[in-house]
């Protein structure tokens, strides 16, 4: 790795891509936060992602400086110094017991980490709550 400086922190390597930096890493890094929602979002039992904590802090300084939003994931993929780890907030549904829900996720999280990174990844699933609506 070069020791230049990367634009964002959280836009740091995914393992398995040599060099995500810039724009590219953004649009990489958009592509694989949206195959993990789209893959958490089929997970039985799962209602609803929740805006990640960088989502809620991006939003709230574009509204501070009137600029445009992005949509929420409910999903942050960050480099951190013992490796990568996924975020993952949700609300189920009620319909599955927390515990086989949370299982389900992290099963379809790792499964697309490894065939996107072609490593394992820590994955750090937090139920946010239990929706009436199932």
């Amino acid at each position: 790795m070069s020791d230049a400086p990367r634009d964002d922190p959280a836009m740091s390597e995914v393992p398995g891509d040599d060099a995500l930096h810039g724009g590219a890493a953004r649009g990489q890094r958009a592509a694989l936060e949206a195959a993990v929602v789209e893959s958490v979002s089929a997970a039985p039992g799962v209602a609803r992602l929740v805006p990640s904590f960088r989502q809620v802090l991006t939003a709230a300084a574009q509204r501070l400086l009137n600029a445009e939003t992005t949509p929420a994931t409910g999903v942050d993929i960050v480099q951190e110094a013992a490796g990568v780890v996924v975020y993952v907030d949700l609300y189920i549904d009620g319909s599955r017991p927390a515990g086989l829900v949370v299982d389900d996720v992290h099963a379809a999280v790792q499964t697309l980490m490894i065939s996107h990174a072609g490593a394992p990844v820590q994955v750090k699933i937090r139920v946010m709550g239990v929706t009436d609506a199932h």
